[in-house]
């Protein structure tokens, strides 16, 4: 799941009060309708076996069997009508029921208890816990966790509105020609969809904008086509507005007469650019759905391929649509550069550690952990480079708990963003903003992690060692080009060896009298790769895309002889790529 704190704690919370809540609620049943006589065996009368003395004044304190009857047993003292000597007392215990003589105190009748009424007395000391401590507190937590529930959900409502711009003027679903339906993560394909669906208004059409995890062809029963807008999650996975959208569409989902198109937004530098929207458009082709147009991509946010895309949607529609849209900046904080150290200049690759002071957090963002608040290694920083409103993201290496924002740079010829970050001096600042990423978290499991970084991408991986304070199993194989110049991380690597922090370090060297890459390393490994994947180890892999093709295909042989492969443990979530 890629939420943000408010949903990840909603989901936990949940995960483990919704046994309690269930029982409560069953036993709760339970009781109304024992209450109410509905149960067998509830009617059940005592029946008179001695003669009411006719007498009246007994001292209540004076009573045995009430003296003999602890309080924690008593479930109920009816006493007797006020002057009238017939009456009795009617007394109910866990153990049974009777009536007492209000002259003598005498015990004039008693039944004990039926299987139906011990069970009731069973289930009524799981419900209210007395008489049990323990369960009484457990029970109590699971009740507490009801109105922080309802806390984190609002929250997550409350995000997953975030990012939408506010739309008006738009038809109901059941009125709308067109309908767009929008799948983001991080909010700015809503801004594009903004702009669509204004420019269409324009035109007289009607519109409706909803995300792609509602869609239900039945509300949309005057649709003349559907246009979907989806950006993509991770290595291809959908987006926080389109969750659960290809299942239904592979389901039993009765597919629309009114043609589709898809427009996909991504980012060409990563491997999965426009995965998720290529994956919708052609499932959708392979149930049959008729496409409208070929399925269009926008890189990077790029205003040029949004309004060609609409050029050609325009000719589609048979009008002219001239889309102008100015991707929204993401909110961002004033980051200053605390410290660096450089490496690499000895083999013409000038990388350095930066590591930036965090931006205060406001309470809010505190209790929610969002933004600089919150975030932990594997995140993205989104950096906005001078001169351009595109960010470049950068894996973190440090948690918000570090109390520093650490990235691994290296520079790149001819590139903007890393041109800028490598010339900076402490003291000098940048413009950013956090991103989860959480399909690249290395979890609290206690199986072991298998991490598998070369140059940069050794970042992140690093960053689980240092959290790695409960001495989880960590195995690290790290590429370089020399030890003498990109040995990152060199001593602190060490010192966490020594604390148990990593298992296990194995470099490779692609420069020297023996080079050789991640991949050949884990080959020579293969016997303690293959055992730590058999005890539920997860993998890792942080780079560039030829390093982790390398190592994919490595893996593969690997665990060839298992019978498992690298597609099976993604599949499982235990094989993961962050690849750039």
């Amino acid at each position: 799941l890629h939420w943000p704190f408010s949903g990840r704690l909603h989901a936990e919370i949940a995960r483990i009060a919704i046994f309690g809540l269930i029982f409560s609620s069953l036993t709760a049943l339970w009781m109304v309708a024992s209450t109410f006589d509905l149960l067998p065996g509830a009617t059940d009368q005592v029946a008179l076996s001695a003669e009411v003395s006719g007498q009246s004044g007994f001292r209540l304190g004076e009573i045995e069997v009430l003296r003999a009857t602890p309080v924690d047993r008593l479930r109920d003292l009816s006493f007797p009508l006020a002057g009238d000597t017939s009456d009795v007392f009617t007394l109910s215990t866990d153990r049974g029921a009777g009536y007492i003589d209000q002259g003598t105190g005498a015990v004039l009748s008693w039944t004990e208890a039926s299987a139906w009424q011990r069970l009731t007395e069973t289930i009524y000391t799981l419900h209210t816990g007395r008489g049990a401590a323990v369960l009484g507190l457990i029970l109590g937590l699971m009740a507490l966790s009801v109105p922080v529930l309802g806390v984190t959900g609002v929250l997550v409502w409350l995000t997953g509105r975030r990012g939408r711009p506010r739309l008006s003027g738009m038809s109901p679903a059941s009125q709308a020609g067109t309908v767009v339906l929008v799948g983001s993560e991080g909010g700015s394909t809503w801004g594009f969809a903004a702009t669509l669906a204004n420019d269409l208004r324009a035109t007289g059409l009607t519109v409706h904008v909803a995300p792609m995890k509602d869609f239900d062809p039945g509300l949309f029963r005057r649709a003349e086509r559907f246009l979907i807008l989806a950006s993509t999650y991770g290595e291809g996975s959908a987006p926080g507005s389109a969750e659960g959208f290809l299942d239904h569409l592979n389901g039993r989902m009765k597919i629309p007469a009114a043609p589709f198109a898809v427009l996909g937004f991504g980012d060409r530098s990563f491997p999965a650019y426009c995965a998720y929207a290529e994956a919708v458009a052609q499932t959708a082709r392979d149930r049959g759905w008729v496409e409208l147009m070929p399925l269009g991509t926008v890189d990077r946010q790029s205003p040029q391929d949004f309004a060609r895309w609409g050029h050609a949607l325009g000719v589609a529609l048979g009008i002219a649509l001239n889309l102008e849209h100015q991707p929204s900046l993401p909110a961002t904080e004033t980051l200053e550069l605390l410290s660096r150290q450089d490496h690499g200049a000895e083999v013409q690759a000038p990388t350095a550690i930066l590591r930036f002071g965090l931006p205060k957090s406001s309470l809010w963002r505190r209790l929610t952990g969002q933004g600089f608040a919150g975030f932990q290694a594997g995140d993205l920083l989104g950096v906005i480079p001078d001169g351009s409103p595109v960010p470049r993201f950068y894996s973190l290496v440090s948690g918000a708990g570090d109390g520093v924002a650490e990235i691994v740079v290296k520079k790149h010829p001819g590139g903007l963003c890393s041109g800028q970050l490598m010339s900076l001096e402490p003291g000098q600042t940048i413009r950013a903003f956090v991103r989860t990423n959480a399909s690249f978290h290395a979890g609290r499991e206690r199986t072991p992690l298998v991490l598998i970084g070369a140059g940069t991408g050794v970042g992140p991986l690093v960053g689980f060692v240092r959290a790695n304070l409960h001495r989880r199993p960590i195995y690290l194989f790290f590429g370089m080009r020399h030890p003498d110049s990109d040995f990152l991380y060199r001593d602190e690597l060490a010192d966490w060896r020594s604390l148990g922090r990593l298992a296990r370090l194995v470099t490779a060297i692609s420069r020297g009298a023996r080079p050789h890459y991640v991949q050949d390393a884990l080959r020579l490994e293969a016997a303690q790769v293959v055992d730590a994947i058999s005890k539920g180890a997860k993998v890792m892999v942080c780079g560039g895309r030829d390093m982790a093709r390398g190592v994919s295909d490595a893996m593969a042989e690997i665990l060839a002889p298992a019978g498992l492969t690298p597609a099976m443990l993604k599949a499982e979530g235990r094989y993961v790529e962050d690849v750039y």
